[in-house]
């Protein structure tokens, strides 16, 4: 019973004191577990007695000690996002959707880089582990081995990237043979026929859907995929100058080039100018992402946009969801698609 009395105001010594939990309980007139509750948010609390110990905490000037609510709990209202590569501009704003959405559930985002090699991701998801975090977003791919390590201590992780992992878990991802398929659907209808890629890695998601989209799209066309026009990058901008430095020293060089991501697409624009090129006149370059700098580069960077920050979104909110069931691991998997766009600037 929430009684209809409100607290005495503390004096100006009792507000100088630390206020702690068993001050707020008393003066309610409520258990030490309601006002826990209250503070947590993960079990429900009437409205009125939520409403009502709030003010309580507000008059008595109470601040919540969160370093000792997270000792005291699990996962300390953390999650954990392991992204493939933090300098790429495509995953600080995957993270802002992701600490956006997970926010509302008082989490916090953790956030560790994939891009340091195979033994540091080890180490940062059993650092993940031992912290007892209440999820996890990867963004990496090949590591089912790592992920089933988490999914044993019963923490839930969604995948970004539906073929970053084997595992059937919730994932979220744009559809990445389509997104190839447009792009060659574009260079066809400008009358490209000697189209090459700069792909990504082959068994780093996306890459491996985006190449087999662009070798399905130009058999769909009729047209010819000479080994040479397809040249691995690492997704990044210096891969790209020398990837696109490869295709135009073939004899017969590429007229139009699909990148992988943007950052690549970015050093194959910087290559074929060094090279004396015009673009899209000499050769037409598209990307992937549509990060800030493709509208910030000369010519600027013809794209695929993908909502970075709408995956992070739809990631924290499947991860928060699993969370508030409980870390249930049981339930069938949960997928979104996000749906992408061609935004067409001077490079095609």
């Amino acid at each position: 019973m929430v009684s209809s009395h409100s607290p005495r105001r503390p004096s100006p010594s009792r507000r100088s004191a630390t206020v702690t939990i068993d001050d707020v309980a008393r003066a309610a007139k409520v258990s030490k577990t309601t006002v826990s509750h209250v503070l947590s948010g993960k079990r429900p609390v009437a409205v009125a007695t939520r409403k009502h110990v709030e003010k309580v905490m507000g008059d008595l000037g109470f601040q919540p000690n969160f370093f000792a609510q997270a000792l005291n709990k699990s996962g300390g209202r953390t999650v954990a996002l392991l992204a493939q590569d933090i300098t790429n501009p495509f995953y600080p704003a995957l993270a802002r959707g992701l600490q956006r959405s997970v926010q509302q559930s008082g989490h916090v985002v953790m956030l560790f880089d994939g891009d340091a090699g195979p033994a540091t991701t080890k180490t940062s998801i059993q650092a993940a582990v031992q912290r007892r975090v209440d999820g996890m977003v990867v963004a990496v791919s090949d590591i089912d081995d790592e992920i089933a390590e988490v999914l044993r201590a019963n923490i839930p992780v969604v995948v970004v990237g539906a073929s970053a992992s084997r595992l059937d878990l919730d994932w979220v991802t744009a559809d990445d043979t389509r997104i190839a398929g447009d792009v060659v659907d574009r260079f066809v209808g400008k009358g490209h026929t000697a189209i090459a890629t700069i792909s990504g890695p082959q068994d780093h998601a996306p890459g491996g859907p985006r190449q087999h989209g662009f070798s399905a799209a130009l058999i769909r066309h009729g047209l010819p995929l000479p080994g040479e026009y397809v040249v691995e990058g690492d997704w990044t901008r210096t891969g790209g100058f020398e990837a696109m430095r490869a295709l135009l020293a073939l004899e017969k060089r590429p007229t139009a080039v699909f990148c992988a991501n943007d950052l690549m697409a970015i050093g194959a624009i910087d290559a074929a100018r060094q090279a004396g090129l015009s673009l899209p006149g000499d050769i037409a370059v598209v990307g992937v992402d549509d990060i800030e700098a493709a509208s910030l580069v000369s010519p600027t960077l013809t794209t695929v946009r993908i909502p970075a920050e709408e995956i992070g979104r739809a990631a924290g909110d499947l991860l928060v969801h699993r969370i508030e069931d409980n870390g249930d691991l049981t339930s069938p998997p949960r997928h979104v698609l996000v749906q992408h766009q061609l935004i067409v600037r001077e490079s095609m």
